[in-house]
């Protein structure tokens, strides 16, 4: 009932723009890989609508997590253009795919971030969509049933807002169907009925026969069965008409529905056909199990009414098998629930009563005595504690900032004294365009150094874009030898992830000094960011240098104590802010044996 409902809601409100069904994923996938990765605006316009697209397609195959994974590559494209709608769209596509797989929790989420973020465009009808998604979501989880109303309730109020008349039909369905659940049938039958009136003006065959069937099912629960057959039979009629083509499991239960009517009315002659034709043509394609409880449940009470009561003991057996199957998992959860509570509330009722009998046997002197003594000594005890906890952790926060402290000092008093000479010598050879260029991103280098410095954490992004400025200045200053690449697992949001700030620089200036400096033609340095575990960040730096060998036997001894130091205050400063990381260093070698660079491993637990 709730997937018609959100099928109808579909159907009436304006739909957003189609993809074209004629491109083939092959062909958007070489469309966006031939798309160069640049910051302007048209091309990131571009990246996000193929990333969307290429998203959408894999969500019609029913991949899910590859449709999420370029979802979520269209929401970094839309955040980088600062759309609001598009990262609204972004957000409510991936909720899609999070409920489809049934992943609730997450679904949820989303969706109450991608509400926020539709409020700020404003669209009224992408607010009301995402509140039936909301309200729906809220269904399927047990006890959550008065935000299911809130959010259908919103719906519609947003609905009426937009004076959006298929969506207030849509709406209104839904929170009388939603109302009938929470047992007020008055209030259902009045939100069902101004949903009717609107129906009624602009027909809708399907529209009308879901809510022909709620109306009925409220009148059954309201006691009232003439009035319910009613409802039953113009629904029948849309089906008799033509005018309707119900899935298997559709028709079912409007044929199920119907005969249960007619049982209840003793109409024994109507309700026959109805369960035989359910029983040889329909259930056979059906894998839900609760429609089998359903027709064997009625199957056995037309038996019992036609005097044949060896199939009325059939049929009830395999309505009891039927039901059990659908209810064993909830019942055994809902009796360990029970029982749990039952012995927790037995212990704590016997522990209360043995305190009292123990407490009225004291003297009331003697309990106002231990009481004070009591106190007395868990003040004292939890005052040192504290006193003990508060002045270990200033020392330990103390070390902390000397520490970080001693790494910033060194953050390169060589490499900024380097930077300024390059600067000069740029100058005086007259290359003021180079020059201008060096200064301002050696500058932007400071400031983020600088800021990043007054947090013990910074995101990725922040990272990783000081780490691009340090690079480019040493391209600048080694005349364009080093060809850097920087490669992120698309799965990385860089803008959430957060780590200590400057952790990767040390190791790639390890290879860039230690390695390719040493190369009259330079050569490539690559880093490669992925994430193995929810827990960990994996980083390795790979270059084309001589070797830590080779490197060894020309550095001088200074040098190599720099490298050292490096990694040990980096090491130091996880240890610090309580993390352990783990560092692998791997020679390189070409075909031959012959020394080919270095590849440094740095796990990063998050």
């Amino acid at each position: 009932m709730r997937l018609l409902l959100f099928l109808l809601f579909l159907y009436c409100a304006p739909l957003p723009r189609l993809w074209a069904q004629t491109s083939r994923l092959d062909s958007l996938l070489t469309a966006l890989n031939a798309l160069p990765e640049n910051s302007d605006t048209a091309r990131l316009n571009a990246r996000s609508a193929l990333q969307f697209k290429i998203g959408s397609q894999y969500y019609k195959q029913k991949q899910y997590p590859e449709s999420r994974r370029y979802y979520r590559e269209g929401l970094r494209s839309e955040e980088r253009l600062n759309s609001p709608r598009g990262i609204a769209q972004g957000l409510s596509n991936i909720a899609y795919t999070y409920q489809v797989e049934g992943r609730f929790a997450e679904a949820l989420d989303t969706f109450l971030l991608a509400y926020r973020h539709w409020e700020t465009v404003p669209d009224t009808g992408k607010m009301s969509n995402t509140a039936v998604s909301i309200s729906n979501i809220y269904a399927e989880i047990p006890g959550q049933t008065r935000n299911e109303l809130e959010y259908a309730r919103l719906c519609l109020q947003l609905a009426e807002q937009a004076r959006r008349w298929h969506g207030v039909c849509a709406c209104a369905h839904l929170v009388g169907d939603v109302y009938d659940k929470l047992g007020q049938p008055d209030s259902s039958v009045f939100f069902l009925q101004k949903s009717l009136t609107l129906l009624e003006k602009t027909p809708d065959p399907y529209g009308l026969h879901s809510l022909y069937l709620s109306l009925a099912r409220v009148e059954a629960r309201r006691q009232n069965p003439a009035r319910e057959l009613e409802w039953l039979l113009k629904a029948d009629a849309l089906l008799q008409q033509g005018q309707i083509q119900l899935q298997p499991d559709q028709l079912a239960n409007h044929k199920l529905h119907l005969a249960d009517a007619y049982l209840r009315q003793g109409d024994t002659g109507k309700a026959a056909p109805l369960l035989t034709e359910v029983q040889n043509r329909l259930i056979g394609g059906i894998s839900d199990p609760t429609y089998r409880d359903r027709l064997y449940e009625h199957l056995g009470r037309l038996a019992e009414a036609q005097n044949r009561p060896a199939d009325a003991l059939r049929f009830y057996k395999m309505h009891i098998a039927a039901r059990d199957s659908v209810q064993s998992l909830d019942n055994a959860r809902r009796i360990t629930r029970i029982q749990m509570t039952h012995d927790f509330e037995r212990k704590q009722s016997a522990l209360a009563a043995q305190q009292s009998s123990e407490l009225a046997l004291r003297d009331a002197r003697s309990r106002q005595n231990n009481l004070i003594f009591l106190l007395v000594t868990l003040g004292l005890l939890g005052g040192g504690a504290l006193g003990f906890y508060t002045y270990r952790q200033r020392q330990e926060r103390r070390r902390s900032e000397l520490e970080l402290a001693s790494l910033r000092a060194q953050i390169n008093p060589h490499f900024i004294f380097n930077c300024l000479n390059s600067i000069y010598r740029y100058t005086k050879e007259r290359d003021t365009d180079t020059a201008g260029k060096y200064l301002q991103k050696f500058s932007s280098l400071l400031r983020l150094v600088l800021e990043n410095s007054r947090v013990e954490k910074i995101t990725l992004a922040r990272d990783l874009e000081a780490l691009q400025l340090y690079v480019d200045i040493e391209s600048l200053r080694f005349k364009d030898k080093l060809q850097f690449t920087l490669h992120l697992d698309p799965e990385i949001d860089p803008g959430f992830v957060q780590i200590p700030g400057m952790l990767i620089q040390p190791h790639v200036e390890n290879a860039i000094w230690h390695g390719l400096l040493h190369r009259p033609e330079g050569g490539r340095l690559a880093v490669r960011i992925t994430q193995p575990t929810e827990t960990l960040l994996r980083v390795e730096v790979e270059d084309e240098g001589i070797g830590r060998r080779a490197a060894g036997e020309l550095a001088s001894r200074s040098a190599l104590h720099k490298k050292s130091l490096g990694q040990k205050i980096t090491t130091e400063r996880l240890l610090a802010l309580g993390k352990l990381a783990h560092c692998d260093t791997i020679d390189l070698s070409d075909a031959q044996g012959n020394p080919a660079g270095t590849r440094v491993i740095l796990d990063i637990p998050l």
